[in-house]
């Protein structure tokens, strides 16, 4: 057998179909296999692989033993002379084994070698070749030196940035989304090092290869598509954390004397400064929107006062500055709390959500001025035009963010995406089920047979240009081969061609998921006809946390008069003490009925969902009913499911 193909899973369930499928047509003409090691995953991976792939060894671990462990599970259980480390969020074009495999068996001085990674925006993985992380090399990559100086020997080394992408080229290090080697070279030196449970043992085995004598290539000849990239996940302090005590592990193993102390020194170092480079980045980016609205909007209100001052009473100092300065961040702190609970921070919120928060936050500072004594209230007007300037500031900050950051003038991120699809009229129907499955607003602008595309850039210009594209979704790989004869090969030909910011995807093999990337900076993007519960998302459970606390506190001030229509009033003020302190909900439902109709696990509800249309017992529970609740989950609906059932705050 030639070439044993190990892809180790974990919860990837779509990737995963799409790799193996894409690694079974790139076989073909080859002696070959693929083994899969599902790491303990609890999705639907295993019973994925048993149904579409039966011919496929499965290994399934019913604990997760980390990258290193699994993959040797599968390399002892290989029969090739060539062993593919492969990851599971890759699609490889029909030609791409057998060009690696003619290389590496032309060239005996090879030991292993890695191809040309694309992110799922088209553009190259800086990651497909990489030189050894020396202090040096590793200390100009922490510091972001890469970025500045992209094409130096001396600062980028780590990414190799001296070296040409487009040129087959001997490297140091492979990573091990894509790391063929030969079985030989692994029985002389060994398998992966199990002490690596995740990073740094693709560099690790790579060092051992090149102490063996043998050569490790990087291949341009070949590309595949990476989904995920290196750069996922990597502002985390969990991340900085297992990386740097990776590359420990490895100078540990690997060095000797001075330089072994120096190297882990500075790794420990680079931990502390990088873990809170980490800190103050993820600190920055969920708080910086939050500190330049609220200065926005102090700002705003102290204009609107000199504003209404001058003009209408002729002085600018009519208004005593504390009651001025008190009023102002009363107003902003209740414009933020609105923007906050509608989720206006999100990474994604609507523009419907923008205009209600600002909205939701004029009405409640209203509520507040009513409420405040006379000499604490400076003018209705003032907080009028308070609302206009915050209003007004928020959908203009939010057009130039997003013009700045996805070059389109947009207010939120809901704006409808326009999709081009490559396929036939059946795939583009199969598109959009899917995405409204997803809850994704999309309109289908063009549906293009692939036997009409070409690889001409401005044709690829002049599509996006005309229909405004956001995104272009190609068929599945054998759909798009054995319908249209388009190889994968000419896709990512063509996904070069696509400009940017429009992103590319692809239907899974079995039509029941949209998979991609907008880049390597973000982790693979999904669509399935999985439903998309509202009560999934941060967003809505946080809205239900806060119509928790504020109803409890209501009940609270009307609790002489709600207890008397209790039948257990004991149970009653239970009930009220277990919600404001978060241990239940007043609407939900219990986590058996979550399990059994595979709803999303929230706390325990003290009224169900379906409360006033039948018995509210959970024996006789109506799914259709519980289950729109957690699908279009609203605050609104535990506010009317409350009120119908205030005699019944006691169950």
């Amino acid at each position: 057998m030639t070439l044993s193909i190990i892809i180790v899973n974990y919860n990837v369930r779509h990737f995963l179909e799409q790799a193996v499928s894409s690694a079974l047509s790139a076989l073909k003409g080859l002696s070959g296999e693929i083994i899969v090691v599902d790491n303990a995953s609890v999705d639907d991976s295993v019973e994925m692989m048993q149904n579409m792939f039966p011919h496929v060894q499965l290994i399934e671990s019913k604990t997760n033993l980390g990258f290193s462990k699994a993959n040797n599970i599968g390399i002892q259980a290989a029969k090739g002379k060539y062993i593919l480390l492969l990851n599971p969020d890759t699609l490889v074009p029909e030609n791409c084994f057998k060009t690696c495999i003619d290389f590496i068996e032309k060239n005996n001085d090879v030991g292993a070698l890695g191809v040309k990674m694309l992110d799922g925006s088209g553009k190259m993985l800086p990651e497909s070749k990489r030189g050894f992380p020396s202090p040096w090399v590793s200390f100009c990559k922490m510091l972001g030196l890469h970025y500045v100086f992209p094409h130096s020997k001396l600062f980028n080394y780590y990414y190799l940035g001296h070296l040409d992408s487009n040129q087959n080229q001997e490297i140091d290090i492979l990573t091990g989304a894509f790391f063929l080697v030969r079985r030989s070279i692994l029985d002389e030196i060994g398998l992966l090092d199990e002490s690596f449970f995740m990073y740094g043992e693709d560099v690790d085995l790579s060092y051992r290869v090149q102490k063996s004598g043998h050569k490790i290539y990087y291949l341009a000849d070949t590309q595949i598509i990476h989904y995920k990239g290196e750069s996922t996940k990597k502002v985390s302090l969990n991340y900085v954390s297992t990386f740097y005590n990776a590359m420990i592990i490895f100078a540990k193993k690997h060095f000797s004397g001075s330089k072994k102390s120096g190297t882990i020194m500075f790794l420990k170092l680079a931990i502390m400064l990088k873990g809170l480079l980490a800190l103050i980045k993820t600190w920055f980016r969920a708080f910086s929107f939050i500190i330049i609205d609220s200065l926005a909007i102090l700002t705003g209100v102290y204009l609107a006062k000199r504003f209404w001052s001058i003009w209408y009473f002729q002085t600018e100092y009519y208004y005593p500055s504390p009651i001025i300065w008190f009023n102002a961040v009363l107003y902003t702190c209740v414009w933020i709390f609105a923007f906050f609970i509608q989720g206006v921070y999100e990474t994604k919120f609507k523009t419907a959500s923008l205009l209600l928060s600002t909205s939701f936050g004029l009405f409640i500072n209203l509520v507040i001025y009513s409420l405040l004594p006379e000499h604490y209230r400076a003018s209705r007007m003032i907080l009028l035009l308070s609302f206009l300037w915050t209003l007004i500031y928020a959908i203009l900050s939010r057009m130039v963010y997003n013009k700045i950051a996805w070059n389109r003038w947009v207010i939120g991120v809901d704006k409808r995406k326009q999709i081009v699809v490559i396929g036939s009229p059946s795939t583009a129907e199969k598109v959009s089920l899917i995405l409204n499955a997803s809850k994704i607003e999309h309109q289908i602008s063009k549906i293009i047979s692939p036997t009409q595309i070409t690889s001409d850039p401005n044709y690829w210009k002049e599509l996006v240009a005309v229909y405004k594209v956001d995104q272009i979704i190609f068929g599945s790989p054998n759909e798009l081969q054995d319908t249209f004869g388009l190889s994968m090969n000419q896709v990512l030909s063509f996904i070069n061609l696509i400009p940017a910011p429009v992103e590319f995807k692809m239907i899974t093999e079995s039509g029941q998921g949209i998979i991609g990337s907008p880049s390597k900076n973000n982790p693979g993007e999904l669509y399935t006809f999985e439903v998309q519960y509202n009560l999934l998302q941060k967003i809505y459970l946080r809205q239900k946390r806060i119509f928790d606390l504020f109803f409890s506190i209501s009940v609270f001030v009307f609790s002489w008069l709600i207890i008397l229509i209790q039948h257990n009033k004991l149970k009653f003020l239970s009930n009220l003490y277990e919600v404001i302190i978060g241990k239940k909900t007043w609407v939900g439902y219990s986590k058996e009925i979550a399990e059994k109709y595979q709803l999303p696990i929230i706390k325990t509800g003290i009224i169900i969902p379906n409360i006033g249309m039948m018995d509210h017992h959970f024996e006789v529970l109506s799914e259709p009913i519980i289950r729109n609740y957690a699908w279009n989950y609203s605050v609104w609906m535990d506010l009317d499911i409350c009120l119908k059932a205030i005699n019944q705050l006691d169950q």
